[in-house]
């Protein structure tokens, strides 16, 4: 079975959604109104919980999704094709189903997962907010003036971001981030796991602490002024690198 709503955009201020166990899919299109697209078996379509009031949108899971339903087939698949021309705030989030974003850009974003995998592309939004637990975060081609980071054991990978400002928070998990655009300021704090910044610039105001990791640069000297990069861990390895522009590697 499934369901197919539509929802007028105009007054809509926000956006909220929370899930358990299904796919959750956002994207942006050449649509008029908000269309949200729910597949599933019947009963777990009936569990899911639509309301618009006062500007915003709620998409819920009852008790997050859980049931007595155990030994029963169950699957569910919610789709989000939002109009290019809409800028309000998202919160989107799961607990073990996988997330994706792509293409959205409006004022505030958040997406989290506990276990699923978290995966998004081509956003921009003036803050942006990324967290899982144990769930993968990919993210590539972000545009933001604050862009926050946060895993417990889950490996980050960010390419092609262009923030003013990164906050990044990882405790055993690996942490590789690329930023193609000078920052004003870069905060990196970890546990174990081993992190990577790779910065478009040759000088920084470059602060890195370690009790028992590897502290390394590449390419960028440390300066009194450019971008301010602070960086902590206690047993990780923590890497800064220059980012080489694309048309300098093809001349090489």
């Amino acid at each position: 079975m499934s369901r197919n709503e539509h929802f007028d955009t105009g007054s809509l201020t926000r956006l909220d959604i929370s899930l358990a166990w299904a796919t959750l899919e956002l994207t942006s299109d050449a649509v008029d109104s908000l269309q949200l697209i729910v597949a599933g078996t019947p009963e777990d379509e009936e569990d899911l919980r639509i309301s618009s009031e006062s500007g915003v949108l709620r998409v819920e899971q009852p008790a997050y999704g859980l049931s007595t339903r155990i030994n029963t087939e169950r699957w569910l698949q919610v789709s989000v094709r939002i109009p290019r021309d809409w800028k309000g705030e998202l919160s989107a989030g799961t607990i073990s189903g996988l997330l994706r974003a792509r293409g959205l850009s409006g004022s505030d974003f958040g997406f989290s997962t506990v276990t699923g995998a978290l995966r998004v592309r081509e956003l921009t939004a003036m803050t942006l907010a990324l967290r899982t637990v144990s769930g993968t975060l990919s993210a590539g081609t972000l545009k933001a003036d604050t862009l926050s980071l946060r895993t417990v054991s889950g490996d980050v990978t960010v390419e092609n971001a262009r923030v003013q400002r990164l906050k990044a928070t990882v405790v055993s998990g690996d942490m590789n981030l690329e930023l193609t655009e000078p920052p004003q300021r870069v905060d990196i704090s970890g546990i174990s796991g081993d992190i990577g910044l790779t910065v478009p610039t040759d000088r920084a105001s470059i602060s890195l602490r370690a009790v028992s990791g590897k502290l390394r640069t590449a390419g960028v000297e440390t300066a009194d002024e450019g971008p301010v990069i602070s960086a902590t861990t206690v047993a990780g390895n923590l890497t800064v690198t220059r980012r080489v522009p694309d048309a300098a590697k093809a001349e090489e």
